[in-house]
């Protein structure tokens, strides 16, 4: 897989002036934040690759995505900062796209209306070729508003923060809360915090999988009436047969809602001039629809179909495949529960004002049975 990544960083900062009067009996406090701050940020990424999740993990995973966050810190006094931040982020994705991989021979030529099929009987599709419909390209919009307070001697941070995110197929609303405490001369800190996130999926399916339920399940009606569909010798079928295609399950998704709760306690030392080390730990639960309902699922114990070119068949797997596509099974299911525990460290020590060393592991878990490590050593060179 190939990746660019392009960053560009402009930062502004506005500063208003006041006078004051000097005054024997006052003691001096550094505000938290001087003056008003404007951050942005802007990317560009691009991705190539062969293994799209929507296709069942064959396929073009060509994706491009251009972003740009704002983020504007304001002070309210000398204790209080509140930061609103604004991201949006165009995207277009030949995996996403693939929802309906039949839409560049018309077989869904008006709006979202996958029975428009009145001359559409030689339809192909492939997962090597980008269709041209709706889930092509999308914009993913976030809004954070977060305020912050110190104490007098800056030793103790109270944070709380919403915030709102939408993309075509879901919309989230998060809140959040945090404590950090320091210690030591500021040398030790201790930090905590909370998260919700309240999700709601506005769920697209495979579009052979959605047709075929909206025509009460049959092949001789709707997207499929004209449609020859193939078994995997390159035959047609026969559509009243026994041997047809038909998906796993007949229900999609039957509960929209992925509700998120996270919590985090991190500890950080500074061991010397050189040195400092810190220690995390999350626990997350997540409660809800955890699959992607985009995503194709094929079982290895199950016949396999297809619609479009017979011929090219043999070669579904390879990209020179462009006028096949084989029908779904069903699409992604996972349980509806899960907890997620990472734990992890980070060592940094400064070698000279060139080279840093940094270094990261972190050990995960969950009550699906999954375990990882990670371990991470980076050791930039300053020119």
């Amino acid at each position: 897989m190939r990746k660019i990544i392009i960053l560009l960083t402009l930062f502004l900062s506005f500063e208003g002036y006041s006078q004051t009067t000097n005054s024997s009996n006052e003691t001096y406090k550094k505000r938290v934040l001087e003056s008003t701050e404007i951050d942005i940020i802007s990317s560009y990424y691009s991705q190539n690759g062969d293994n799209a999740a929507v296709t069942g993990g064959i396929g073009n995973e060509s994706l491009t995505d251009v972003a740009t966050d704002i983020v504007v810190s304001i002070p309210l006094n000398d204790d209080d900062v509140f930061t609103i931040s604004a991201t949006v982020s165009a995207y277009s994705s030949a995996s996403s796209s693939n929802l309906d991989p039949f839409d560049l021979s018309g077989a869904s030529r008006n709006g979202d209306d996958d029975d428009d099929k009145s001359s559409a009987s030689n339809i192909t599709g492939s997962p090597w070729v980008a269709s041209t419909g709706a889930s092509k390209s999308d914009v993913w919009v976030n809004g954070n508003f977060g305020y912050s307070h110190s104490s007098n001697d800056r030793n103790t941070i109270v944070g709380a923060t919403i915030n709102f995110a939408s993309e075509f197929d879901y919309v989230s609303f998060g809140l959040g809360g945090s404590l950090t405490k320091l210690f030591n001369e500021k040398n030790t800190e201790i930090n905590l915090r909370a998260n919700i996130y309240l999700d709601t999926w506005k769920p697209v399916y495979p579009t052979e999988l959605d047709s075929y339920l909206e025509a009460n399940q049959s092949l001789n009606r709707g997207f499929f009436s004209t449609i020859d569909i193939l078994d995997e010798n390159g035959n047609t079928i026969d559509k009243n047969g026994s041997n047809v295609w038909s998906p796993y399950n007949t229900t999609l998704v039957d509960n929209t809602k992925r509700n998120t709760y996270s919590l985090s306690i991190g500890f950080s030392q500074i061991l010397s001039k050189k040195a400092q080390a810190s220690i995390f730990l999350d626990l997350v639960k997540q409660q809800g629809w955890l699959a992607n309902p985009m995503q194709r699922v094929y079982f290895g114990d199950r016949a396999n179909y297809y619609v479009g070119n017979a011929s090219n068949i043999k070669n579904y797997t390879s990209p020179i495949n462009t006028d096949v596509f084989q029908l779904a099974d069903d699409i992604e299911r996972l349980p509806d529960s899960r907890l997620k525990i990472p734990i992890g460290a980070r060592l940094n020590y400064y070698i000279n004002e060139k080279v840093v060393l940094r270094t990261y592991y972190r050990y995960y878990s969950d009550d699906w049975g999954i375990t990882s490590q990670t371990a991470e050593i980076e050791l930039p060179i300053k020119i």
